[in-house]
């Protein structure tokens, strides 16, 4: 696949695009813009909540009401809840947002009502606003350490990788069976030049969820990136689309992969095809725009 994999030099410079990271691969050839997506928050990245009428256990009731007691929302806030979620999954943010903040003005003391619009707002790129409810969320419920992950990613893609990180060691602190965390942590750690512990972190991540495309895409994305590792790179890719085969922005990264490091034209061109049909629907303005300038290189190769 690849032709010249492990003896081409390089080295990458980035700087960000209209939401794009366009990376500049050079070698003994004149410099091709290689672009890229920065990867969103998506809901197979985090823990996928499984809503229930109850979302929160709650004791028999006493003769005498305990302060203490988790709110539990009623017959009509469930719906939304539920229905909120549901959105999340099919990518439709908006809609996702507008079910939540139906939820928490129904019950405004629903810690997850809170967590959810977060979500939805995070997934539209909405960081600070996404913060502030997973604010709210923590301040009505302490120990909701998805809310802790949920606003650890948030803060990483906002460009506060020291809070982020500090939010992500308290949820596995919490939690250690969270997966989001984890993946925060490896970010955070690549970031600031830690490949050991990113990697750790990154594979502990897979460790937990290793039938979850993101933890292997993420990982992958690690190796290209910053390991420098394509090899690798290309075992988590490909087992990311063995497992998300309809997620668009994996094949995209794995023929950015493949371009930087000599693969078939062929290949990528293959590659870049399927992400662009995959973005139609819904639409990824990012993928859409990233896979033309893939495009563009390689028609300048070949003239």
């Amino acid at each position: 696949m690849f032709k010249n994999l492990l003896t081409r030099p390089f080295f990458i410079a980035s700087f960000a695009l209209t939401g794009l990271l366009v990376l500049a691969a050079a070698c003994s050839n004149p410099v091709e813009p290689t672009p890229t997506v920065t990867p969103e928050p998506i809901p197979s990245a985090t823990p996928s909540p499984t809503p229930s009428p109850r979302p929160e256990p709650t004791a028999a009731p006493a003769p005498t009401a305990s302060p203490a007691a988790t709110p539990t929302p009623d017959t009509e806030s469930v719906g939304h809840y539920v229905s909120g979620h549901n959105l999340l999954n099919r990518g439709e943010y908006k809609q996702a947002e507008q079910r939540f903040t139906i939820v928490i003005e129904l019950e405004p003391d629903f810690a997850r009502g809170w967590d959810g619009r977060g979500q939805a707002r995070m997934l539209q790129g909405e960081y600070e606003e996404a913060s502030l409810d997973f604010d709210q969320a923590i301040m009505l419920k302490p120990n909701l350490w998805q809310a802790y992950g949920h606003r650890a990613t948030s803060r990483m893609n906002a460009g506060d990788t020291s809070g982020a990180k500090r939010d992500a060691e308290r949820a596995t602190e919490g939690d250690p069976d969270l997966v989001e965390p984890y993946i925060v942590l490896g970010r955070a750690h690549s970031s600031l030049g830690d490949l050991a512990a990113a990697e750790s972190s990154f594979t502990a991540a897979i460790d937990l969820a290793p039938d979850e495309g993101a933890t292997h895409w993420w990982r992958g994305r690690f190796y290209r990136d910053y390991a420098e590792e394509p090899l690798h790179a290309m075992a988590d890719l490909d087992k990311a689309i063995e497992l998300e085969p309809n997620r668009a922005v994996i094949y995209l990264d794995r023929a950015i992969l493949l371009l930087r490091y000599g693969g078939s034209e062929d290949d990528i061109r293959a590659d870049v095809e399927e992400a662009v049909s995959l973005a139609q629907d819904p639409r990824l303005p990012n993928v859409l725009d990233a896979a033309e300038q893939i495009l563009q290189v390689l028609d300048a190769r070949s003239s």
